[in-house]
């Protein structure tokens, strides 16, 4: 095809894409062609149907394609670092307007706001990975700290860092906090040794850990709600005192 003729076809289909955007929503279009709008802004006037057609086969669907790391999605054809970047950061918006969506300094002192409160801290990611959320003594939040990174049912506890983070702050208990990116939201046997592994730690700084969150996509678990977080310190104590005031 001419060029010249091939660049005003691409203009003509975008335009009408974008009129329907604007008129019926981004909800009205079909996975690939939700991606193929997105493309639009690293791509600018090649035609994008094929690419996102590819995306879609590659990794199963539109969710999945917008959960990718930049080099995951640099290994599909056409893709380059601009298109991957502009993807990626799409789901790192969303995870930010989320976390600036919480509301602040509310007592984590029950398992629901709790919930409600770590979600956000994993949406859209496919790496495990584990935060200690630091509370006052009114089990209000001071610090998200990320504790560790791995890739799935795999993290890497740098304890001496850890205890020098805690440290630094006048926590005096916390919330542990970790996604299961392909599992089921329930603690599993390794999550119980890293809680305990986690407590006796930081005990010598009296900092007492009332809860560990498991999140699952949509689905979330209360170990202290579910009856298995471990019992290395009378934690129940702070929760009560906090419950009191």
């Amino acid at each position: 095809m001419d060029q010249n003729k091939e660049h005003p076809l691409h203009e003509n289909h975008r335009a009408r894409m974008q009129a329907r955007v604007d008129r019926d929503g981004l909800e009205s279009l079909a996975e690939h062609e939700a991606l193929e709008y997105l493309l639009f802004l690293a791509i600018p006037r090649k035609d994008t149907n094929a690419l996102a057609h590819r995306l879609i086969q590659h990794f199963g669907n539109f969710c999945k394609v917008m959960e990718a790391d930049p080099e995951e999605l640099m290994r599909v054809e056409g893709i380059g670092a601009k298109s991957a970047r502009v993807i990626s950061t799409v789901m790192s918006f969303s995870r930010y307007y989320e976390l600036k969506k919480r509301k602040q300094r509310v007592a984590l002192d029950h398992a629901e706001a709790a919930v409600e409160y770590v979600k956000p801290l994993f949406l859209g990611l496919q790496n495990e990975l584990l935060y200690l959320i630091l509370l006052d003594d009114k089990c209000r939040p001071i610090r998200d700290l990320r504790v560790a990174e791995g890739v799935p049912n795999r993290v890497h506890i740098d304890t001496r860092k850890l205890l020098r983070d805690v440290a630094r702050t006048d926590a005096t208990c916390g919330i542990l906090a970790h996604n299961h990116p392909t599992g089921l939201a329930v603690p599993s046997e390794a999550d119980l040794i890293s809680t305990i592994g986690i407590m006796k730690a930081l005990d010598p700084l009296g900092v007492s850990v009332i809860d560990h969150i498991i999140v699952a996509g949509d689905e979330s678990c209360s170990m202290r709600e579910r009856g298995c977080l471990p019992e290395y310190r009378a934690s129940n104590d702070i929760l009560n005192a906090s419950s009191r005031r």
